[in-house]
């Protein structure tokens, strides 16, 4: 990773905190949508992200097209959480718990078979999928509750806030060919 990358991440990660905090701060029911904003734009600008690459590189390389569907998932995912904004506070819990329940087991098979493959990481990723399951498990524990939502929410940003910076501090390792 370079230094400006390395940079980016921190103040990426950074800001992310300070939303976290700001989301806290204030009123439940004023952030709800805000929190459907955020995710939908992140959503958006991802898929629209992995659009770019596979139109400029992606459609060379080999699984390229894995990339471009999963851009087409991406701003499907976007699109569907725009339309949340004006649904019962359940059907966020539950779109919560799926993303994280998903991520997490995702992120624990990931550790999982870098464990398999001897790899150095796997402890911090197996860490971040535990918290990730966790999250949805509290999200089903409070289904209803708007300020839950929001904590639960403001949590897990802040949680992806500290591993860009955790992941962006650590030293990576280089090949060199001789």
């Amino acid at each position: 990773m370079t230094k400006k990358r390395r940079a980016l991440n921190i103040l990426i990660g950074l800001i992310m905190i300070a939303f976290a905090i700001v989301l806290v701060c204030s009123d439940p029911q004023e952030t709800y949508r805000a929190i459907i904003l955020f995710l939908c734009a992140g959503m958006l600008f991802d898929g629209a992200r992995k659009i770019v690459f596979f139109l400029t590189m992606g459609h060379h390389m080999v699984g390229g097209k894995s990339e471009l569907y999963r851009a087409i998932i991406m701003i499907d995912m976007g699109l569907f959480t725009a339309s949340l904004t004006d649904v019962p506070v359940v059907y966020m819990m539950l779109y919560l718990v799926g993303l994280h329940l998903f991520s997490g087991v995702i992120d624990m098979m990931r550790a999982l078979e870098a464990k398999r493959l001897k790899s150095g990481s796997w402890k911090l990723q197996l860490f971040e999928g535990m918290v990730n399951v966790i999250l949805a498990v509290l999200c089903l524990l409070h289904i209803r509750s708007f300020a839950v939502a929001v904590l639960i929410y403001a949590a897990g940003l802040a949680w992806s806030g500290l591993i860009r910076i955790v992941r962006a501090l650590r030293k990576t390792a280089i090949a060199y060919i001789q």
